[in-house]
């Protein structure tokens, strides 16, 4: 499914009115009609409830004015509130239409607030029509005010097209936001629905079509993707096949102080069906590894480092079937610095760079521009270190990864809540997975999985997609969210696969 920013959802809206003659007054029609449709399936009897709509200076005022008219045909009990005396003209004709039926407005004023508090409190839904998805700048005054109120008073809100207050291209909140327990939004979610804190503040989210043609949809393009299992295959398993079918993952890492890491990810690599897994390690981690999985291949390293004496040790064992992992638990030592950049030069093979090898090659990033098929797994403080930027101007930023993937030759997969993944031609939001990643050694699972699946397929983009999404889906078949060992997700790693499948 197909993300937009405020700006494309916009074209989209007058290129529909403009280009195909479709009338602004039919769209907002739609757009309140199809909200109480989704209403109506999460509360069934509409009647019993009572309801106050929240209505702002722009067409998201007039698409709540619609639903305020609609639910005429269901209670009496629905109060407008204007915000604003100045509206649009669509929200003027929707507005003469509630009132022709009976229906009672109420002009928010400051020597009123209060009253307008008390029916917040009484009313058994809020409808919040206030700013949509054009804000772009912070919510002050009387609108920050009543915000604040129903946030603290409403039993129940939802929000049309997006909690006023929320940046449609960032998630941010602008100054103060509302917190939703649904939201109904139109054609397509919203970058803010997908990134926090908007995903949050969005609750329940709900995608309606409300008639932009799917001809100009097609005409525009879009680059950014919600990622869903539609945009990946996982490798196929065949009757007649052996290791060697499904191809060989060399990983290597490991240090004095970190020992589980690249464990974690050479048992990732095998649940991910890959044939053959090969650990280079420090002689812990490759104990370790047999204690846990005997069907790892260790070879230890004779030092509690990586550095370029090993690097004739590893070569014979890479070859055109193999991908090759790099960096968990691998430490910060110069001389595995020099060890990471000589082994890259001297390797073809797809490779999956993470931790601190990605800080590592900070210096060092001609060498990733030079070569094909790399993928780095960082966080946010990995890519802020490896870009030299502070952590803030990284986070969540879709566009940053893009240009960063684009500008380096390679796949960038940056982690967290939502993880965004792009090969600089297009980026995919991933929103599976919950608290049970929330703690060290889930990044290493990560890109064990993706080596596993890049061993089998070669493709360095549906590896990356398949591995994120999976990994997300593992954690949220643990039962008691967050309670888990960080083994316990390795094992849910076929069910994610098999719930993938079917």
């Amino acid at each position: 499914m197909r993300l937009v920013t405020s700006n494309e959802i916009k074209m989209l809206d007058q290129r529909a009115i403009k280009d195909f003659g479709i009338n602004s007054l039919i769209l907002m029609e739609r757009a309140g009609i199809s909200t109480i449709e989704v209403m109506w399936n999460e509360f069934k009897n509409l009647e019993k409830y009572s309801y106050a709509v929240f209505c702002g200076p722009g067409n998201n005022g007039g698409d709540g004015l619609v639903i305020a008219r609609e639910l005429l045909n269901y209670t009496e009990a629905v109060k407008v509130i204007l915000i604003s005396e100045k509206i649009t003209s669509e929200a003027t004709t929707n507005l003469n239409i509630f009132k022709s039926l009976g229906g009672e407005v109420i002009k928010l004023r400051d020597d009123n607030i209060l009253e307008v508090v008390d029916i917040i409190k009484n009313s058994d839904i809020i409808i919040d029509a206030i700013f949509g998805v054009g804000l772009s700048k912070d919510v002050k005054g009387i609108y920050a005010e009543i915000i604040n109120f129903i946030n603290l008073y409403s039993n129940y809100t939802v929000s049309v097209d997006i909690p006023s207050g929320i940046s449609a291209d960032t998630g941010k909140i602008l100054g103060t936001a509302i917190r939703s327990d649904l939201t109904v939004t139109f054609e397509f979610p919203k970058i803010g629905h997908i990134l926090f804190p908007g995903r949050e503040f969005s609750g329940k989210l709900k995608v309606v079509k409300i008639g932009i043609p799917k001809v100009l949809q097609d005409l525009n393009p879009c680059d950014k993707i919600l990622l869903t299992k539609d945009y990946f295959n996982i490798p196929k398993r065949f009757k007649e096949s052996n290791k060697g079918t499904y191809g060989k993952v060399v990983i290597i890492g490991g240090s004095k102080d970190y020992i589980g890491a690249p464990v974690l990810s050479s048992i990732a690599a095998i649940r991910s069906g890959a044939g053959k897994v090969i650990l280079f390690s420090t002689e812990k981690s490759t104990t370790v590894a047999l204690n846990h999985e005997l069907g790892i291949i260790p070879i230890t390293i004779s030092k509690d480092y990586f550095d370029k004496s090993h690097i004739n040790l590893i070569l014979p064992y890479i070859d055109e079937k193999t991908s090759v992992v790099i960096g968990p638990g691998i430490g910060r030592n110069p001389l595995t610095e020099e060890f990471t950049v000589e082994l890259l030069k001297n390797i073809n093979s797809p490779a999956v760079i993470d931790a601190d090898a990605i800080s590592l090659l900070r210096n060092h990033k001609n060498i990733l521009s030079e070569k094909k098929n790399i993928i780095i797994t960082p966080h946010p403080g990995e890519l802020s270190k490896f870009l030299g930027l502070d952590i803030d101007s990284v986070k969540y930023n879709y566009k940053l990864v893009k240009e960063t993937a684009e500008k380096y030759n390679l796949l960038l997969v940056l982690k967290d809540v939502t993880t965004i993944i792009s090969d600089g031609e297009k980026i995919f939001f991933n929103v599976t997975g919950n608290t049970s990643l929330s703690k060290g050694g889930s990044g290493d699972i990560l890109s064990g999985l993706i080596g596993g699946f890049l061993a089998q397929s070669g493709n360095v983009l549906e590896s990356s997609l398949a591995a994120v999404y999976i990994l997300g889906i593992a954690s949220e078949l643990y039962e008691y969210e967050g309670y888990n060992l960080i083994t316990e997700i390795l094992n849910n790693i076929p069910k994610a696969i098999a719930e993938v499948k079917e």
